[in-house]
């Protein structure tokens, strides 16, 4: 294993597969596991209890897709920002950065309102099984992308610095991480908003 000053490991496993993507592989794989877990015990009481789609129409629909359409656009601000940081253009793939983090900062923005809004109701999660998993699933969603502004941030910081470029190969991998999280979303939005 090669390593020079400042700069990431130049070691390269099979397949040029480093030890970051291994990493970030792994990572992915085990929140899969989880939310896949998550997702097939929420069917399963789906099937069982007709009646959750009353308390599924309680839900905000028009926050939601709002949400939905929020992470699709960060997602494309991520992948720019690693094809910027690809090709050197490190000032473009902060700016592109600083755009997914203000997008994944309003995302959470209306998730608090949904939440401000469903506990003046007096839904919460001990409000019934259907309440249970939906604060637990977009709970656990909304801590990822509090894991994802963390991971970007730092990124950000980095290029503010001028010492993105040594490091520029994990926009790629934050990349990665940052499309998971909003494949999760995508499987959320229609379990708990559409299945009715």
């Amino acid at each position: 294993m090669e390593k020079s000053a400042g700069m990431e490991t130049a070691y390269s496993g099979p397949a040029g597969l480093t030890p970051g993507r291994l990493g970030i592989w792994i990572l992915i794989s085990s929140e899969i596991i989880l939310f896949g877990g998550l997702f097939g015990s929420y069917i399963l009481f789906r099937m069982a209890h007709p009646e959750w789609a009353e308390e599924s129409r309680r839900l905000n629909l028009l926050a939601g897709t709002f949400n939905t359409l929020i992470l699709f656009s960060s997602n494309f601000f991520m992948m720019k920002a690693s094809a910027a940081a690809e090709k050197d253009r490190l000032d473009d793939s902060k700016r592109y950065m600083l755009y997914t983090i203000g997008l994944a900062v309003a995302f959470l923005g209306v998730k608090a309102f949904e939440y401000a809004t469903e506990f003046g109701r007096g839904e919460n999660p001990a409000s019934g099984n259907f309440w249970s998993f939906y604060f637990l699933m977009t709970g656990i969603h909304a801590f990822h992308i509090l894991g994802g502004i963390a991971a970007i941030g730092l990124l950000c910081a980095k290029a503010l610095r001028g010492t993105l470029g040594p490091v520029k190969g994990r926009v790629a991998l934050t990349g990665l991480y940052w499309s998971f999280v909003e494949i999760v979303w995508i499987f959320l939005f229609p379990l708990l908003y559409l299945m009715v």
